[in-house]
């Protein structure tokens, strides 16, 4: 009988601590769930709002600052040269698909499209680019042409901005563009050639003197 009992004892030992080992198991699981979940909460907070989104809109909206500024500088395929890459026949940017979206998804081209493809495409993020002008005439005011449509902007998008002077003596530098200066195109959208012009570009010479216009070349990423 004693042997019995003991035989029935150890394995009522055996069992609990199979038991205990499955519950050590579960907990262990329970607390993984509990750590991985609270990671995710942690990754998706930035994006969703507070503190830590406003730190790291504010550090988008530099890293395009500085993207449009280094563009602005380059030696070659500044932005300059970008707003200035007309196709005259199409009515829009050298390249672009339509006048609506320019560019769209494909990348803009110079030394801002390399910028923006690094730092905003690779990154899983949307931009739009589009530059602005003044009117000439009584009226004054301002012109916007679109370089880039990916979308419509999310609510939390960031604008960056730099200026651009645009001065009489330059020429377009789309592949179709001729030795013609600026101030020799005519500025009205009409099928209709006006004699004495070289054709049709959309930015006015609204500034007297040397200056053509100051066109202004901005970004919105979200």
């Amino acid at each position: 009988m004693r042997r019995q009992q003991t035989h029935r004892t150890d394995g009522g030992c055996t069992d609990r601590g199979q038991a205990f080992t499955l519950e050590g198991l579960v907990g262990a699981l329970l607390i993984l769930t509990a750590v991985w979940y609270a990671l995710q909460i942690v990754v998706v907070m930035p994006e969703t709002g507070g503190a830590v989104d406003s730190e790291l809109r504010e550090n988008i909206r530099q890293q395009t600052d500085d993207a449009l500024l280094i563009a602005s500088q380059a030696e070659d395929n500044d932005l300059s040269s970008l707003v200035r890459n007309w196709s005259q026949s199409r009515r829009t940017f050298s390249g672009a698909l339509n006048p609506d979206i320019g560019y769209g998804m494909a990348e803009v081209p110079g030394s801002l499209g390399t910028l923006l493809r690094e730092g905003v495409t690779e990154r899983g993020r949307l931009y739009n680019v589009e530059m602005t002008y003044l009117k000439s005439g009584p009226s004054n005011g301002t012109g916007t042409v679109t370089i880039a449509s990916q979308g419509s902007p999310s609510g939390d998008a960031v604008v960056a901005s730099q200026r651009v002077v645009l001065y009489d003596n330059m020429t377009l530098t789309g592949p179709s563009a001729g030795t013609a200066e600026l101030w020799q195109y005519d500025t009205r959208s009409t099928t209709n050639p006006v004699p004495g012009k070289s054709g049709y570009y959309p930015v006015p010479n609204a500034v007297d003197g040397p200056v053509y216009n100051i066109v202004e070349v901005r970004v919105i990423v979200w």
